[in-house]
């Protein structure tokens, strides 16, 4: 009947049962062509499994993450979808798919800041009011782009058969304008003002424009008519 006394601990047991989770940055969040950004995607601990795989990225490709700290701290390149204009993107991480040392897998998703992206090139139309010119006649021409533009002379341009007045712009840089004046004594019913579209850029961007842009088609007529007079009885 002797009564025991004191204490008895049992051996040491340890607990985790915190999942991992994670945030995702992205250094460069206003991208243009061209352009790209460092993604840091950092675990509260390590992590084992995590891949591409369990990532989702909007409007872009994504290099291989990888990860020189243990599996902490996660990077990898971003590089934004040519052409395209969009204010809204993420890229997120469903968390399942990664498991700290302990085994415990995250859970939900975790997202990224907005990021904004604006690869599009500008893109231009070019319009001659007259396409059919004669003698003593001139057109307006009218190029327009898809958004303001920096950097566009008359050197952008191979004109057919005339010359052109200098290109000049009344509101910002989206619509420009010119006179076309036809090569005298000439008939040509085949003609276009064509446009290097890389001698242009995006004035809010700096996105360069490329390959070429063709006016509507113009016929010239400029020669004068001439006469033959022949005498049938020159005696």
């Amino acid at each position: 009947g002797n009564a025991g006394s004191g204490t008895t601990d049992s051996n040491n047991y340890a607990i985790d049962t915190l999942r991992p989770t994670a945030t995702i940055v992205l250094a460069d969040t206003a991208l243009t062509a061209g352009e790209t950004s460092l993604v840091t995607i950092t675990f509260s601990e390590a992590v084992t499994g995590f891949t591409n795989a369990d990532l989702s990225v909007a409007n872009g490709t994504l290099t291989s993450v990888s990860s020189s700290d243990g599996g902490i701290t996660w990077t990898a390149t971003f590089t934004p979808t040519a052409g395209i204009v969009s204010a809204t993107n993420v890229i997120s991480l469903a968390n399942t798919g990664v498991a700290d040392l302990a085994g415990n897998t995250g859970s939900g998703i975790s997202s990224s800041g907005n990021y904004a992206i604006d690869t599009a090139p500008p893109t231009a139309t070019i319009v001659l009011a007259d396409t059919a010119l004669r003698i003593g006649e001139t057109s307006l021409v009218t190029i327009t782009f898809n958004q303001a533009v920096t950097g566009f002379t008359n050197a952008d341009l191979t004109i057919a058969n005339g010359t052109l007045t200098s290109v000049s712009s009344g509101d910002g840089g989206i619509t420009w304008t010119a006179t076309f004046t036809p090569t005298a004594s000439i008939t040509d019913t085949t003609n276009l003002i064509t446009l290097a579209n890389t001698g242009v850029q995006a004035a809010a961007t700096g996105n360069v424009g490329s390959g070429t842009t063709d006016s509507n088609n113009y016929a010239i007529d400029t020669v004068r008519p001439t006469a033959t007079i022949v005498v049938a009885d020159t005696a």
